[in-house]
């Protein structure tokens, strides 16, 4: 119906202006759902700050579990938590972790009993834990925020952690479907209500005395010069030093914050000043990624999810934006496939799988590019080797990517 439609506009409209949610990725029946929801209680308004805030508590943008991407939490184990842990004993002061849109309180915790484990390495138990760690959740909505500092975790954000990672502190609550987080893990965290477009507007004042902030899956949800605006804004309000992280799918985002040095996580940089071009090291780096004969890969080397980003050249930076693009592609993000292929095809312009999937996506927007990608890609694949693997897609062999590639072009686009 019109008005549905109407009711709709006016709420994307609202959602954008208050708390910056562009929400495209969202189709007008799920937000008419939540509007439908939120008007249930009444004051059925967007204008209403009540009224809309009900709405965010129902959108369908928090999905979130324990120790989501287990290679980020390994290297933040290893590699940036002891270093923060050393330094904050030095200046006697406690950890501090900021997780942005931490819905209802996985990622937080997640930290949480990272550091509790990495405490008790040095010999603190876990009740001792809350005097030298503080993990602090931010998200907009009301509800969620509640629902974090209930401790009450479903099954869906606990069954898909690995159990080594839980340590025994996340146990079921009794009722079907439910968990608990042990109230030594709680007492580390804090949850409020927050929007981010206010909090990277106040910027040092809000944001200074971080060690670590994650904002993950998070600026996915805005649109692509508003996401880079709160990015630089976020990494800017940081004390130097401090470590920002995004998600794979935001990993540009280091680089368009501007005042990030990109570290070994993808979507990870460490905050500081300004920095200055370079234009020596990236000229070595274009020609180390594109040696004059490429040698044989047997494998699609082991990856962190990743998106489009400067990342140092190599088989792993390729591989990661690869692995991208499918996900993207897979989910019918079209434009952000076509940004992450053409990631790992200016690392590796002779990548395989990374050439397929532009292909299938430039088939959408610009046919006749597509087809001239694709039929390349065909040349290519005839001077292999048939049967060898193809780097980064499990399974297939030149021959059958060859085939795929063929009826791809036959049938216009569809496999």
């Amino acid at each position: 119906m019109i008005a549905d439609r109407l009711a709709v506009a006016a709420a994307r409209r609202a959602l954008e202006g208050a708390y910056g949610l562009a929400l495209e990725g969202l189709s007008d029946d799920q937000i008419a759902d939540a509007i439908a929801g939120a008007a249930a209680d009444g004051l059925p308004h967007p204008a209403d700050p009540a009224f809309l805030g009900r709405v965010v508590d129902r959108l369908p943008i928090d999905e979130t579990w324990l120790f989501r991407e287990d290679g980020l939490w390994s290297w933040l184990g290893e590699a940036v938590l002891p270093e923060k842990l050393d330094r904050a004993a030095r200046e006697g002061r406690p950890v501090r972790v900021l997780s942005l849109g931490c819905s209802t309180g996985a990622e937080a915790f997640s930290a949480a009993i990272l550091l509790q484990g990495l405490l008790e390495a040095r010999g603190l138990p876990p009740s001792a834990a809350s005097a030298y760690a503080l993990v602090l959740g931010v998200d907009p909505s009301r509800a969620r925020v509640e629902a974090a500092r209930a401790g009450i975790l479903g099954a869906w954000a606990v069954e898909r952690a690995r159990p080594a990672a839980l340590r025994g502190r996340v146990q079921p609550d009794g009722a079907p479907g439910r968990y608990r987080v042990d109230p030594s893990v709680r007492a580390l965290c804090r949850f409020e209500t927050g929007n981010l477009v206010e909090m990277a507007a106040a910027g040092s004042a809000v944001l200074g005395g971080f060690d670590l902030v994650l904002c993950r899956n998070v600026l996915i949800y805005f649109r692509p010069a508003e996401a880079s605006r709160l990015a630089g804004a976020l990494a800017g309000g940081l004390d130097a030093g401090a470590v920002l992280v995004f998600s794979a799918a935001e990993s540009h985002l280091v680089d368009a914050a501007g005042v990030l040095a990109p570290l070994a996580h993808l979507g990870a940089g460490r905050a500081g000043s300004p920095r200055e071009p370079a234009p020596a090291p990236r000229a070595r780096r274009v020609e180390r990624a594109r040696p004059a004969a490429r040698p044989a890969r047997a494998r699609c080397p082991a990856a962190a999810d990743a998106a489009p980003a400067a990342l140092p050249a190599g088989s792993d930076s390729v591989a990661a934006h690869v692995r991208v693009a499918v996900e993207h592609a897979q989910a019918g993000r079209g434009p952000e496939a076509l940004h992450a292929a053409r990631a790992a095809l200016a690392r590796d312009p002779r990548d395989l799988y990374a050439r397929l999937v532009l292909g299938q996506q430039l088939l959408r927007v610009d046919p006749a590019t597509a087809r001239r990608v694709l039929r390349e890609l065909l040349h290519q694949a005839a001077a292999l080797p048939q049967d060898a693997a193809v780097p980064c897609a499990e399974g297939l062999s030149v021959g059958q990517l060859g085939s795929a590639v063929a009826l791809l072009l036959d049938r216009g686009g569809s496999l």
